[in-house]
């Protein structure tokens, strides 16, 4: 009977291995960090808690209210007018504008260097290398891990789903690694289409930002 640990580990290679404990070595230092940010935050609002405690307010019965900019008539028809360009504007956003990118930054832990920027709209996710970092598609792990292992293994999955009839062909997740002007091999955007759900962004940003950050630190050596 083969052991157990072998049956296991038979789908990964030692570089799956490797990476797969590297991840979660980073994953560990970064709760860390944000937990002892979070402590900071805590005290910080503590103290600022205390100062208004002891502070003095004035409540708007005691403002000197004697001069009122409008007058009843005047504030009532300015609040009509500013529901209706509300109420506009709030069309407009949702009907007639494309919807508003979420931007998250992606930084090294030990000095805060900006790596790259992920644009995320309904449509799709954008990652974008700071233009001064020069990323090589060569260096590990981005293609053995980032292309191979997390968005390949998203096709993959709704390939799955495709042939079983439980997803359009059209709506599988693709991807597009696209190269600078003039620069062999070198990163210059990363785009994602057709991700579908929350989970598949947190694990598309947190990965890529691993997997950048072990390529900067290779490319500093």
């Amino acid at each position: 009977m083969k052991n157990s640990s072998n049956v296991i580990m038979a789908g990964y290679s030692d570089d799956d291995i490797k990476n797969a404990a590297e991840i979660r070595e980073w994953l560990t230092k970064s709760i860390s960090e944000k937990q002892e940010e979070i402590d900071r935050m805590k005290i910080t609002l503590s103290l600022i808690d205390s100062v208004l405690k002891q502070g003095s307010f004035k409540t708007a019965a005691n403002l000197n209210l004697d001069k009122k900019p409008y007058s009843n008539e005047k504030s009532a028809i300015i609040d009509k007018e500013h529901k209706k360009d509300n109420t506009s504007t709030f069309q407009k956003s949702h009907e007639e504008q494309p919807q508003a990118l979420e931007t998250r930054q992606i930084k090294r832990m030990k000095d805060n260097t900006l790596i790259a920027l992920v644009e995320i709209s309904k449509e799709r996710i954008e990652i974008i290398p700071n233009e001064s970092i020069n990323f090589n598609l060569d260096t590990p792990p981005f293609k053995s891990f980032f292309i191979n292992r997390i968005l390949d293994g998203m096709k993959n999955k709704d390939s799955d789903k495709v042939k079983q009839g439980q997803l359009s062909e059209t709506d599988m997740i693709s991807y597009n690694t696209m190269q600078k002007e003039n620069s062999e091999n070198i990163l210059k955007k990363i785009e994602i289409r057709n991700y579908r759900d929350k989970d598949r962004v947190n694990e598309i940003f947190n990965t890529v930002a691993w997997v950048f950050t072990r390529m900067l630190e290779k490319s500093e050596k």
